[in-house]
């Protein structure tokens, strides 16, 4: 049964990286240096330890039955920052959740999906607008997958020329069943003002992108598009509906440790990055 979007109600540049920001010496490995590894994080690190690396830039590890964690990297600044999506599969169907940063990383994990787990992408989903979520999109529609978001994520896509998803209809506010086993989420303005969290039900697992930072983040990363007032608030929100899920992935980092505590804490101490960063 393919992954369909329902049309009923239940809704950064190209070098974005919601994670850019200066960060505590402990976070950082180094910038990327002459003879290393072009593809490894250098900041942060890996959705989880081990994965397997299936292209330089791309890696991929089971995280429940019928459910994948992908982590993507991509070079900003002399620094290599990691980020995070989803992939489900059900009976020959794949929902890819976050696209990567580039068209190639979105058709390598196309590819690697119809290869290893014998499942074709029939609908990918972007949880904002920022390109470590949407670079993927016009290399999948070129692979005849359509991809869709929250309208106000569309909307911000268009108007910042970005790669740009199909409106969900009918997607304003709480929750969004998208599909048999895959619940879309908005519960306010935070990272961005369209950020979006997907739940897993039968896996319990929460899945909250840029909305939601790793523990082992130092500060709150890129908040030039946050909602610095509505982002606590909209975290309680989301953990009224979701208050306790086994996994819980952040966009960025391990999966390790208590994302929402950190993103909370981080929220309540002003974490902001100590400085703008100017790779937006």
């Amino acid at each position: 049964m393919a992954f369909t979007s329902p049309t009923r109600r239940s809704l950064l540049t190209m070098s974005c990286a919601c994670c850019v920001a200066p960060v505590a010496a402990r976070f950082v490995a180094s910038a990327v240096a002459a003879g290393a590894d072009p593809g490894v994080p250098t900041i942060l690190e890996l959705g989880l330890n081990p994965m397997t690396r299936i292209a330089p830039t791309v890696w991929v590890a089971q995280i429940a039955p019928h459910v994948w964690l992908h982590t993507t990297t991509h070079p900003i600044g002399g620094f290599v920052y990691p980020a995070n999506g989803l992939i489900l599969t059900r009976e020959g169907d794949a929902l890819l959740i976050d696209t990567g940063w580039t068209p190639e990383q979105a058709r390598v994990l196309a590819g690697w999906i119809a290869s290893d787990l014998k499942a074709r992408i029939s609908l990918a989903v972007a949880t904002h607008y920022h390109s470590d979520r949407t670079g993927g999109v016009d290399a999948l529609k070129a692979l005849g997958v359509r991809s869709v978001a929250h309208p106000l994520t569309c909307r911000l896509a268009r108007e910042h020329g970005l790669p740009t998803p199909e409106p969900l209809i009918g997607f304003v506010e709480g929750a969004f069943p998208l599909a048999e086993n895959c619940e879309l989420f908005y519960g306010g303005a935070g990272h961005t003002r369209d950020n979006i969290v997907v739940f897993v039900p039968d896996a319990q697992i929460l899945y909250g992108g840029c909305f939601l930072k790793s523990a082992t983040s130092a500060d709150l990363g890129n908040v030039a598009d946050a909602v610095m007032g509505d982002w606590a608030a909209s975290v309680e929100t989301m953990r009224t509906r979701y208050p306790t899920p086994k996994i819980v992935a952040p966009g960025h980092g391990a999966l390790a440790g208590d994302s929402i505590a950190r993103t909370l804490a981080l929220l309540a101490k002003g974490k902001a990055p100590p400085a703008a960063s100017s790779q937006r």
